[in-house]
């Protein structure tokens, strides 16, 4: 059987061949469409071990001077802290807040505030690792308010589980396997940030899970150092620079849980001169952030667009196909005369059409080998501290092309089984009048 096709596709080269540079060409398209959308995909699946759901800003603002209940001595640097500590100890006392955190207004996540900082190891300074710094209140419960994890997801952890007054200083396990290029555990260890000279000094009390800035992207290098609640602190940090974020009780729905805190709250939080001005879910900031750096309407058209692109080549190939068999009716009839079955007719076009599409395969293989060794193939979201299976070229090069044979094989056996039996299906002397 193998013979015999072989023969008749070299006896139709020329319209094979039309076809096979048809197919190069899609293959080579769907290739660099399967590949944007597998590394967008295993990417967005890399997990961010922390959980936003349920967690909310609580908004405070101090009056204004020109209001008539400001009060010139609640602004006195004592009064604002002792003001401040009482606004999270009620916050606390809440029955359906399950935590309270406190941290700088530049350590929120999903908002897109990025503070970066530098850390090496005292006995290692010439290994300098960047990441993200996240300040936060060591008295209150950072971590619970976003369910940070250890041990990959199994372990929830808690701010006041690690001893801060050393001072001490969490990471990610990111930061911690490029800190300890031969393996170990960094806990224990000093690390020093800004000059090497005279940069402050932080004994690594421990470690937990990586988490994403974006959800599109890698994990990232985390640094969690602690900020320190002091009455010196001016009135412009009071009011811009610290920000309490805390947990609602699961069992509450947020729509809930929104009004009946906004209703019993209003008054409670009225402390001084600070007022409760907003409560925000960190859902709706996740997705405002997301429209404000252009996420939404960049990477999602991006995917849309690819998406779009790779259900056209399907549908280019399926009308090639479709057509092919159809303009051979007047040979399916004359195969159906000399007893050939549906069966034999349909396996013979599908081999056909695996054939070409693997001359065609070969053939866009070697341009794209050129492309990558030619390094003319971004990955989206790279970063070298966090390296994962998209930055293994070769291999993500054959899980791609793998993809996309199946892919166009599927759409080659569909496009050939409806129309081989249909045509199949025909008497022989009707199929031949198109002889």
């Amino acid at each position: 059987m193998l013979r015999v096709i072989f023969i008749q596709l070299w006896n139709q080269k020329r319209i094979n061949i039309s076809v096979v540079a048809e197919l190069l060409c899609v293959f080579g398209l769907a290739w660099y469409i399967v590949d944007y959308l597998f590394v967008y995909a295993y990417t967005c699946n890399l997990p961010s071990y922390r959980d936003l759901s349920h967690a909310w800003v609580v908004g405070v603002d101090l009056l204004p001077e020109d209001n008539p209940e400001f009060r010139a001595a609640e602004n006195e640097p004592q009064a604002l802290y002792d003001n401040f500590l009482r606004l999270v100890n009620i916050l606390s006392d809440y029955p359906d807040i399950e935590a309270v955190g406190v941290s700088s207004s530049g350590s929120l996540p999903a908002t897109g505030t990025y503070h970066g900082q530098g850390y090496y190891l005292d006995d290692d300074t010439i290994n300098e690792v960047g990441g993200q710094i996240m300040s936060l209140d060591p008295k209150t419960d950072y971590f619970r308010v976003f369910r940070h994890t250890c041990n990959g997801g199994k372990t929830p952890v808690s701010t006041q589980e690690f001893d801060w007054l050393q001072p001490g200083i969490v990471i990610s396990r990111s930061v911690e396997q490029t800190l300890m290029k031969n393996g170990g555990s960094a806990v224990g260890h000093t690390l020093t940030n800004g000059d090497k000279k005279g940069g402050g000094k932080f004994k690594v009390v421990g470690v937990i899970d990586d988490v994403k800035r974006f959800d599109y992207q890698r994990p990232q290098n985390v640094f969690y150092a602690p900020m320190n609640l002091t009455p010196e602190r001016d009135i412009m940090t009071w009011k811009y620079g610290t920000s309490i974020s805390i947990r609602s009780r699961a069992t509450v729905s947020k729509r809930l849980f929104k009004e009946t805190f906004n209703r019993e709250m209003s008054d409670r939080l009225r402390i001084g001169n600070f007022y409760l001005k907003s409560l925000t879910s960190y859902d709706l900031i996740s997705d405002n952030t997301a429209k404000n750096f252009g996420i939404t309407t960049t990477v999602r058209m991006n995917v849309a667009l690819m998406l779009f692109l790779l259900l056209n080549i399907v549908l280019c190939v399926f009308g090639t196909f479709w057509y092919r068999i159809h303009t051979r009716r007047g040979e399916i009839g004359l195969r159906k005369a000399m007893g050939a079955t549906t069966n034999s007719i349909r396996n013979h076009f599908f081999i056909e059409g695996l054939l070409l599409l693997t001359v065609a395969a070969a053939i866009a293989i070697l341009i794209e080998i050129q492309i990558v060794t030619a390094y003319l193939l971004d990955t989206l979201g790279r970063t070298d501290d966090y390296p994962c299976l998209p930055d293994r070229t070769w291999l993500r090069f054959m899980i791609t092309n793998g993809i996309t044979y199946i892919i166009l094989t599927v759409v080659i056996l569909i496009s050939i089984l409806i129309p081989a039996r249909r045509a199949a299906a025909l008497q022989p002397s009707e199929a031949l009048r198109d002889e």
